[in-house]
């Protein structure tokens, strides 16, 4: 069997997550893995971990994926520095925040999957939401490789925006309620230490009560009682408009989005 070669530039946290999550397939498939990274330490620290050379600089690329892990703010620049060195039979997998196929395609004409997975990809348990400007599943990137990191659901490209607010900052929101959970806990009786266990228990317990078949508001409804401790503090919450906070959170990080596709646009 022909071997896949997967260039991973960037290794940062998503950069990280998406090796981790490759590496922990048992899969028959044969893959090379090629690493980029400007940070020397950061690096090194991959080098001793993974036992996987890092390199700073690409040099040709001449087959097989380019995963395009890096901050929006020196995406143009990889562009223009490096289109002399992909060759067109690669296939770019782009989970940059902001940055569409179009702009990818103005620099580079090779097929472009555009990716949003979250950080959950690392255990393999990830969703990854995606678009495309090909048909098919070239070089079975999606059946042999994204499939293997969690949940893939292809999205048309304009619904992006609040597909990054919900799935790839998703995490953040959990975690932020997680965090403010441990501080009233704390605050009201609690050690920090015990508050933390009891919510850290609670999160772990809640994906074996999640279906396929039920809906979240039918979940809260199941845990809630009339006149009960949960109901009291869910009518606490409508008081205090959570809905709106939510709104806005999600609304804000969409528009964060479509402010940074502007910005690459511009420059």
């Amino acid at each position: 069997m022909k071997e896949l070669n997967i260039h991973i530039i960037g290794l940062g946290n998503l950069g990280k997550a998406f090796l981790n999550g490759f590496l922990n397939t048992n899969s028959s498939d044969f893959k090379n893995y090629f690493c980029y990274e400007t940070n020397i330490q950061l690096a090194k620290q991959i080098e001793n971990n993974y036992n996987i050379e890092v390199k700073t600089d690409i040099d040709i690329i001449d087959s097989g994926i380019l995963l395009l892990c890096i901050k929006p703010q020196v995406v143009n620049e990889f562009l223009q520095s490096n289109k002399s060195k992909v060759r067109e039979d690669v296939l770019i997998c782009s989970p940059v925040a902001g940055l569409s196929i179009d702009h990818i395609s103005r620099t580079l004409s090779n097929k472009v999957i555009r990716v949003m997975p979250n950080l959950l990809i690392e255990n393999n348990n990830g969703f990854i939401p995606y678009t495309k400007n090909y048909e098919g599943d070239y070089l079975n990137f999606i059946e042999k490789n994204l499939q293997k990191l969690g949940t893939v659901k292809e999205f048309d490209e304009s619904i992006f925006p609040l597909i990054t607010a919900l799935s790839g900052s998703g995490p953040a929101w959990f975690y932020e309620l997680s965090s403010q959970l441990v501080k009233v806990g704390s605050e009201l009786g609690l050690s920090e230490e015990n508050s933390e266990l009891v919510v850290k228990e609670l999160v772990k317990s809640l994906p074996g009560l999640i279906s396929d078949n039920e809906s979240f508001s039918a979940l809260v409804s199941k845990v809630k009682s009339p006149k009960g401790t949960t109901e009291a503090g869910l009518n606490s919450l409508e008081l205090d408009s959570f809905d709106k906070i939510i709104y806005n959170a999600i609304n804000k990080a969409t528009n964060r989005s479509i402010e940074i596709s502007k910005e690459l646009e511009s420059e």
